[in-house]
């Protein structure tokens, strides 16, 4: 009852909700509130609600997330800092399935990358390494039909990361018209060997145009 009253009043406000779904079950809750709020208030949908980690968002509970609107983040460097930790939990074959990112995007869920810093240091890039190998910190490759490319995995933390927020018309891509925040790499991480990915290095930061931070700071 709690969740689906605060469901409710973050529509009234139209205020986006965001909420911690880690396991199955907690996935299934914000679902099954989520379906009740809509048949209320329709409009909920265009909040953009947000599933945060989705680590045990089980495969049938996708069509779901996609008819109601919603974006999921995934904490999908989860599979290298703790997925022989989940092997151990969970057996190789449920654990193979945290963070179900491909499934995600073949039901054409909306889905972006975060790491929870400071339970882990904000490395992108190592997220997108860890999208795209899946790759655990015993060298297990835990659920490789999860996988996703580097370009892929590259439009989660840019392009739809900013749609998330509902700031696609100002940021998430070089184009005319909206921000000049952008990130100046060592090496191209699309011709990048994919074992490689996080071993790139970020010489510079830009906002607006305007340079924050030098590798030779």
């Amino acid at each position: 009852q709690a969740v689906l009253e605060a469901m409710e009043f973050a529509c009234q406000h139209n205020t986006q909700l965001l909420c911690h779904c880690n396991g199955d079950g907690a996935a299934e809750q914000f679902l099954r509130c989520l379906e009740q709020t809509e048949k209320k208030y329709p409009e909920m949908a265009r909040l953009r609600p947000v599933i945060i980690h989705g680590q045990l968002l089980g495969l049938d509970q996708l069509e779901r997330v996609k008819k109601l609107g919603a974006v999921t983040s995934f904490f999908v460097a989860h599979v290298y800092h703790w997925g022989d930790v989940h092997i151990r939990n969970f057996g190789l074959e449920r654990a193979s399935q945290i963070s179900p990112v491909r499934s995600a995007l073949e039901w054409g869920i909306p889905v972006t990358f975060h790491q929870d810093a400071p339970v882990i240091q904000p490395d992108m890039l190592e997220t997108v390494w860890c999208a795209v190998n899946r790759l655990t910190r015993q060298g297990v490759r835990l659920g490789a039909e999860q996988a996703i490319s580097v370009l892929q995995a590259l439009r989660a933390v840019t392009l739809t990361g900013a749609y998330q927020y509902f700031q696609e018309k100002q940021k998430g891509s070089i184009e005319v018209g909206k921000q000049a925040d952008f990130v100046l790499l060592d090496r191209d991480p699309l011709i990048t060997p994919r074992e490689e990915l996080r071993e790139i290095q970020v010489l510079g930061t830009y906002q607006k145009g305007g340079q924050i931070f030098s590798c030779q700071d």
